[in-house]
């Protein structure tokens, strides 16, 4: 859920509706969005379904495995997460959280999944 009304929502609306998507699983989403939308709990605190709520029925609908759904998600967010990390070097102060440093080994051999 996300603060405030998101406009993608509408996108991923569209999307399924011109992908032709007809899935159970839609349907409950769809339900699952009206409750949301209608819990006084909810509307209290302006939380709303955003995009990511419908992205694994959109993945679905494209046929993408389930198992590449976090993949999926993930690829959309590295920029940002890339450009945060950068910011976060050039400064003297953290702006990450200080346990998000890493304080391993710089250089560590590769061993294989095999000899593990």
């Amino acid at each position: 859920m996300i603060l405030g009304q998101e406009s993608s929502k509408k996108t991923a609306h569209d999307v399924l509706n011109d992908l032709g998507v007809v899935d159970p699983v839609l349907d409950i989403a769809k339900k699952l969005e009206q409750t949301a939308l209608e819990d006084e709990y909810f509307v209290k605190r302006k939380l709303y379904p955003n995009v990511d709520f419908y992205s694994g029925i959109i993945y679905r609908a494209m046929g993408i495995p389930v198992e590449m759904y976090t993949v999926m998600f993930a690829l959309g967010r590295l920029p940002g997460w890339i450009a945060q990390w950068c910011e976060m070097r050039k400064r003297k102060e953290p702006i990450g959280r200080p346990r998000q440093i890493y304080t391993g080994e710089q250089k560590r051999s590769f061993v294989s999944i095999d000899k593990r």
